[in-house]
C-alpha cells in the first residue's frame, strides 16, 4: 500500500476492517452504537500495532458510551511518556459518508477538554468508572511527570476550514500556556493518509538507485567511509520519491501515527527563501551498502535516507524551484539494516532529535536471528503457529497466527525471570545494551545474548511464560467480565507471571514433578496448574489492591503506582508465598 489508497479502496478497507471487529466481537455492523464501538476497537489497534511502547489493551482502551468525558479511546506509552486522547465521529463507509462535515461543536468541545480533565473533582464527577480509572491523575501527569497528550480526533467525514482553524487556534492557545498538549485532526482524506503511511512502513528496500548530482557541487570522502556530499536540486530528491516513494525509509527510525501531516516551518522556509534553504535547513543523511561514482552519476545499493523524512515529506507540498537545494550525504557503510555498529551508530546520531525505537538496533542480534527461526519451526499446540516481529516492518499475520512482538517477549520474560515492575516502569531498559541495560538478562542464556539457546532453554524460559501470559489474560478478562470492579487485574499481568513461576518453582522443590513441554502443548495439563495459581495470586492481588486504595496513600494512580512498586511486590511476595496451593498435577 505504499502508494496509498484511492478513495473507493479505502472505504472497502474501512468497510472490511469494522466487519471483522464485529465478527470478532460479537457485534452488529448494522446497530450505530456497536458500529462505532467496533471502529474504535479497530483504531486503537492500528495504534498499537503501529506504536511500539504502547501498553493499554486497544479493548481496554475504549471509554464506553456514557459519561465518558469526551474520549473515546485511552492509549498510555509510559516509556516516551505519550498519552494519546481519541475521540472518533464514524460516518459510515457509503459515498455519502466522505462529504458528511465534520461536527465544529465536537470538535471544539474535545480540543478544549483540557480545561475539564485538570479539574479532579470534575473528572471524578462526570466520569465513569474507566474514564476515572485512566484520567484521575491527568492533573499529575501533565503537570509534575511531564506526559505529553495527544488530543487526536478522527472523522470519516471532511473538515471545513472553519473546524480546521479551530483546531489551529488550540494548538496556539496550549503553546502559549506552555502545556505539551497536540491537537490533531484527521478527516476521511488525511485519514486514509495516515493509514497508507502506517501501512507504507512494510515497504521494500530498494537493491538499487540511480540520480545525478552537481559534479561541481560534490564533495568526496573515500576514508574510512566513503561519502558523498553535494547540493541537491529539490526536483531531483522529488524524482527519487515518486520512484522509489516510502521505501526509501524503512531504516528511519520514526512512529507514523500520532505524528501529524506537512511541516509547516520546512514549507515556509522553502517557500520564502528558497535560495537560503540549504544553509538553514539539516538536509537528508542516507546509507547505502554499495556506493559507485562515475562523473556525476551516483549508483547506491540498499539506498536508505536515515535523517531528513521530514525535509523530503515536505517536498511534496512546494512547487519546483531551480533556486531550491538540500543538503545530501551519502554514506557507504557495507551492511545492511540497523544492526550494531556503524549503521546503527549513524542512525541513532542522526535522528537525536527524533522518536528511536531503541528495540529495532537489537532486532538482527545473533539470538533474536535465533529466537525467529526456533519460532517458525515451533510445533507444540496451544499457541499453534507464533509469528515472531522482531523488527519494524515485520507483517502483522492474522488467521489462526499468534503474533509475538521482541518488546513484548521482553517483558514477558524479564518478569517470568526477574521482576514484574522494571517492565512496567522501565521497559525501554529491557532491550538496552551496556550501562542500566537488562537485554542480557531480557533474552540471554546465563547473561550471555551469544550462546545458542538449546530446545529445552527456548521451550522452557521463552516458550513457556508466552503461554502462561496468555492463560493469565484470558483468566483476567474473565475475572473482569464477571465483575467489572476487576477491570484492574489486566494491568498486574507481569505481576501474575512473576508468580506463576515463584510457585511454580517452590511446588518442584517440594516435589512436585511438572512436565513444561505438557505445559506448552496440552490445555487440560495447563488448566489443572494455572487454575488453582491464578485463583490464589488473584485473591491476594484484589485484597491488596482494595486495602491500599483504601488507605487513600496513592491520591492520583493508584493502579499504576501500584504495579512498579517494589514495597507491594515484597507485600504481595509474603502473603502468596506463605502458603501454596494444591495442585493435582
Amino acid at each position: 500500500m505504499s502508494q496509498g489508497f484511492s478513495v473507493k479502496e479505502f472505504q472497502e478497507y474501512l468497510r472490511e476492517q469494522v466487519q471483522k471487529i464485529c465478527n470478532e466481537n460479537r457485534l452488529n455492523i448494522d446497530n450505530q452504537k456497536e458500529r462505532s464501538r467496533a471502529f474504535n476497537i479497530w483504531i486503537a489497534r492500528l495504534y498499537k500495532e503501529n506504536n511500539r511502547y504502547i501498553e493499554t489493551d486497544p479493548h481496554d482502551s475504549l471509554l464506553g458510551e456514557s459519561k465518558d468525558l469526551n474520549i473515546d479511546i485511552y492509549l498510555e506509552d509510559n516509556d516516551d511518556k505519550v498519552i494519546y486522547l481519541i475521540q472518533s465521529e464514524f460516518t459510515g463507509t457509503s459515498k455519502k459518508s466522505k462529504s458528511a462535515n465534520v461536527d465544529e461543536a465536537k470538535v471544539t468541545n474535545f480540543f478544549g477538554n483540557h480545561e475539564n480533565l485538570i479539574d479532579r473533582k470534575w473528572v471524578k464527577k462526570f466520569g465513569n468508572k474507566i474514564a476515572v480509572e485512566y484520567l484521575r491523575d491527568y492533573k499529575k501527569l501533565i503537570e509534575e511527570e511531564s506526559y505529553q497528550f495527544k488530543y487526536i480526533f478522527i472523522s470519516t467525514g471532511t473538515a471545513s476550514e472553519r473546524v480546521k482553524t479551530a483546531v489551529d487556534k488550540a494548538n496556539k492557545r496550549y503553546e502559549k500556556q506552555d502545556l505539551p498538549i497536540d491537537c490533531i485532526l484527521y478527516d476521511f482524506s488525511e485519514f486514509k493518509d495516515l493509514v497508507s503511511q502506517a501501512q507504507s512502513v512494510e515497504a521494500k528496500i530498494p537493491d538499487e538507485v540511480e540520480f545525478s548530482i552537481p559534479k561541481d557541487q560534490m564533495f568526496i570522502k573515500r576514508d574510512p567511509k566513503l561519502t558523498v556530499v553535494t547540493a541537491l536540486k529539490a526536483n531531483a530528491v522529488e524524482d527519487l520519491l515518486r520512484q522509489y516513494k516510502d521505501s526509501l525509509f524503512a531504516y528511519n527510525i520514526r512512529t507514523y501515527l500520532g505524528e501529524k501531516g506537512i511541516n509547516k516551518d520546512i514549507v515556509k522556509t522553502a517557500e520564502d527563501e528558497p535560495e537560503n534553504f540549504f544553509y538553514y535547513n539539516n538536509g537528508i543523511s542516507a546509507v547505502c551498502t554499495d556506493l559507485e561514482i562515475k562523473g556525476n552519476r551516483i549508483k547506491a545499493k540498499k539506498f536508505q535516507i536515515i535523517n531528513g523524512a521530514q525535509t523530503v515529506g515536505a517536498l511534496r507540498a512546494i512547487d519546483d524551484n531551480p533556486k531550491l537545494e538540500i543538503l545530501l550525504r551519502i554514506t557507504e557503510t557495507q551492511a545492511v539494516g540497523t544492526e550494531k555498529g556503524i549503521n546503527e551508530k549513524i542512525i541513532r546520531y542522526n535522528n537525536t532529535q527524533n522518536k528511536i525505537t531503541l528495540s529495532d538496533f537489537r532486532s538482527n542480534d545473533k539470538i533474536q536471528l535465533d529466537l525467529l527461526n526456533k519460532f517458525k519451526t515451533v510445533d507444540f499446540k496451544i499457541l499453534g503457529q507464533i509469528n515472531y516481529i522482531r523488527k519494524r516492518g515485520d507483517k502483522l499475520l492474522r488467521k489462526g497466527t499468534y503474533n509475538l512482538k521482541l518488546e513484548d517477549l521482553a517483558k514477558i520474560r524479564y518478569s517470568f525471570l526477574e521482576e514484574p515492575c522494571t517492565p512496567i516502569s522501565k521497559s525501554k531498559d529491557l532491550w538496552k545494551v551496556g550501562e542500566n541495560g537488562l537485554y542480557k538478562k531480557s533474552f540471554g542464556i546465563n547473561n550471555s545474548i551469544e550462546d545458542i539457546i538449546s530446545d529445552n532453554q527456548f521451550i522452557s524460559s521463552f516458550l513457556l511464560p508466552v503461554v502462561f501470559y496468555e492463560d493469565i489474560l484470558d483468566k483476567c478478562s474473565k475475572e473482569a467480565e464477571s465483575n467489572e470492579d476487576n477491570r484492574f487485574l489486566k494491568r498486574f499481568r507481569y505481576h501474575f507471571l512473576h508468580f506463576y513461576r515463584r510457585v511454580m518453582k517452590e511446588l518442584e522443590k517440594n516435589g512436585s514433578k511438572i512436565n513444561v513441554k505438557k505445559l506448552v502443548d496440552n490445555e487440560e495439563y495447563l488448566e489443572k496448574l494455572t487454575k488453582p495459581l491464578f485463583e490464589k495470586i488473584v485473591d491476594k492481588i484484589i485484597n491488596l489492591y482494595h486495602l491500599e486504595v483504601e488507605k487513600d496513600q496513592y491520591k492520583n494512580a493508584p493502579i499504576r503506582d501500584l504495579t512498579i512498586s517494589s514495597k507491594v511486590l515484597e507485600k504481595l511476595d509474603k502473603v502468596i508465598m506463605s502458603r501454596l496451593p494444591k495442585i493435582d498435577i
